[in-house]
């Protein structure tokens, strides 16, 4: 199943689950986004799996014309944030793509076809009629990770952090304890307090309307709870915390 959604302004969701031929790659009972901006001059977040990318640009395209895509931004080198860049490089040749310095020169230097742009902290990139805002977040899931905050609409895409199971588009509960049970669960960051607090502090600071994960719904309310809620809590798992207590 794919969809897509106008989340806010000229920003697009769109989302897969379930997708048969995925068995094995993709985590049961989560969606997976990619993160359309139109604009002047658009963007996508994410890319997704290289087996996927012919039905994301097929939505894409009911959206705007693939070709015009000016910004492909890699969050991190995965499977489902870079793993096709390749593929939106060729179906827009006038695209660049964005990482993080890290992100660069251990991965995309060597495995785009395309030399990256570097972003660092608080760089902005304008759009047009939207604003781009990279924080980089090191150890927030991977270790070459940033984030990025779309200005005009208050709009967080936090990567991997605060991601949840459900294929809800979007949610205004309190979905704290159960975002970070999931966490804890699929084990996808670990619990570096420093490293997460110095995410947790740059989030704080954001007017804030819309946490847009790469997985699971858009959160369009409690930011404080949530943000609260991981700043207070260890996201180890019950086993992992059992051991620390042991040791």
């Amino acid at each position: 199943m794919i969809n897509s959604t106008e989340i806010a302004k000229g920003v697009h969701r769109i989302s897969f689950y379930n997708e048969g031929d995925l068995s094995g790659i993709a985590v049961p009972g989560a969606s997976y986004n990619i993160f359309l901006i139109a604009s002047e001059r658009s963007a996508i977040i994410n890319t997704m799996y290289r087996r996927t990318f012919k039905r994301l640009r097929d939505k894409v395209s009911e959206i705007l014309d693939p070709t015009s895509l000016r910004y492909i931004i890699i969050p991190h080198h995965e499977g489902d944030s870079s793993g096709a860049v390749n593929e939106w490089l060729s179906a827009a040749p006038g695209a660049t793509p964005v990482c993080s310095e890290l992100c660069a020169m251990l991965s995309l230097r060597d495995f785009a076809d395309k030399e990256p742009m570097v972003v660092t902290d608080d760089k902005v990139i304008d759009l047009g009629s939207h604003r781009l805002r990279f924080l980089i977040t090191p150890h927030i899931n991977q270790w070459d990770s940033l984030m990025v905050y779309e200005e005009t609409t208050g709009t967080l895409f936090p990567n991997d952090l605060f991601a949840m199971f459900g294929i809800e588009v979007t949610t205004d509960r309190d979905v704290s304890r159960e975002n970070l049970e999931g966490a804890r669960q699929v084990g996808y960051q670990p619990d570096d307090r420093v490293s997460l607090n110095r995410a947790l502090d740059k989030i704080e600071r954001l007017q804030l309307r819309a946490i847009a994960p790469m997985h699971g719904p858009v959160l369009t309310a409690h930011f404080e709870e949530l943000i609260g809620c991981f700043r207070e809590d260890s996201v180890a798992s019950a086993s992992d915390r059992s051991v620390l207590l042991q040791s």
